[in-house]
């Protein structure tokens, strides 16, 4: 799939939007040649998802509400930007409101999606300017930023909510932001969640907990479902072994193999679990880090 005729690239645009993608592989090629994005779908960790299936799932609206469970660095936040985008460019009168743990994060999944908009052959799906914490599209939809306040989630009724680093968010903001989707238009309501879960008893380890009971399907992945291919490099001797154990060889992701090993050298153990291999939270800064709830409250 090539893009370098505007022309035909505008009309490619059009054409998806007409007629839409004939299967998940289509739209992953969309997505290569329009995003310079190659999303990873190896599936490195056997209990793990890559992120080219959740992007699918929540495009194809496969899944109602789900949480993406990923590494620091792991594309969570660049994703759920790709699939807002994909649903403001190809499901006319889908309105999305974007709220992060900070205002700042929210603003960092909006400007990915600004960024694409402002490239020539999207510019027409615009309606008017796109602005710092909202954008018009000409179909009818609309994407918003929300600051974190319980003022801020009170309102309007869009069909998407993106909530990204839920773990640095107020339980009483994400409370009452679950009440925002609602289905028009015949756009499914979905609340989608992005987050590294590094506190041990935060809200991410509720949602994580919860999320069978409330209808959560969980995407997961770590730093080994993100990372670049191992091809020539000897597993003897090798820092990150005792977690990889040779999965990297199946690897088709982005990370650099020698930024992860910095990453595992700089870090406790407890922070490399619970950051990168997304096993479990980090208990330091705890005044007693043995500490279980189930063994030591009566």
């Amino acid at each position: 799939m090539s893009i370098t005729n505007p022309r035909a690239a505008l009309a490619l645009i059009e054409h998806y939007r007409s007629h839409g993608f004939k299967d998940a592989g289509e739209l992953l090629k969309f997505i290569e040649a329009f995003w310079g994005l190659k999303l990873p779908q190896a599936r490195v960790c056997p209990e793990h998802t890559p992120p080219a299936e959740y992007v699918a799932a929540a495009f194809y609206e496969e899944v109602q509400n789900c949480v993406c469970w990923a590494n620091r660095g792991g594309g969570k936040t660049l994703n759920g930007a790709l699939v807002t985008w994909l649903d403001s460019v190809f499901k006319p009168g889908c309105e999305t409101k974007i709220l992060g743990g900070s205002l700042e994060q929210s603003q960092k999944m909006y400007s990915h999606i600004q960024e694409r908009f402002a490239t020539p052959p999207f510019q027409h799906l615009v309606a008017g300017e796109m602005l710092k914490t909202f954008t018009r599209m000409a179909g009818g939809g609309s994407i918003q930023i929300l600051t974190a306040s319980s003022k801020s989630v009170r309102g309007p009724h869009p069909q998407k909510l993106k909530l990204d680093e839920v773990d640095e968010m107020a339980p009483e903001l994400y409370e009452a932001a679950l009440f925002i989707p609602q289905s028009a238009r015949n756009i499914k309501a979905s609340i989608q969640i992005y987050s590294t879960m590094h506190k041990a008893y935060g809200l991410m380890n509720r949602v994580i907990t919860e999320a069978a009971e409330s209808g959560y399907r969980i995407f997961k992945w770590c730093i080994f479902d993100v990372m670049e291919k191992c091809v020539d490099r000897d597993c003897d001797g090798c820092p990150l072994w005792e977690d990889c154990g040779g999965r990297a060889r199946e690897a088709d992701g982005f990370i650099k193999i020698d930024d992860a090993i910095t990453k595992k050298r700089m870090a406790s153990r407890e922070t490399w679990e619970s950051e990168m291999l997304c096993r479990m939270p980090s208990q330091e800064g705890l005044i007693y880090k043995e500490f279980d709830l189930a063994i030591h409250v009566v």
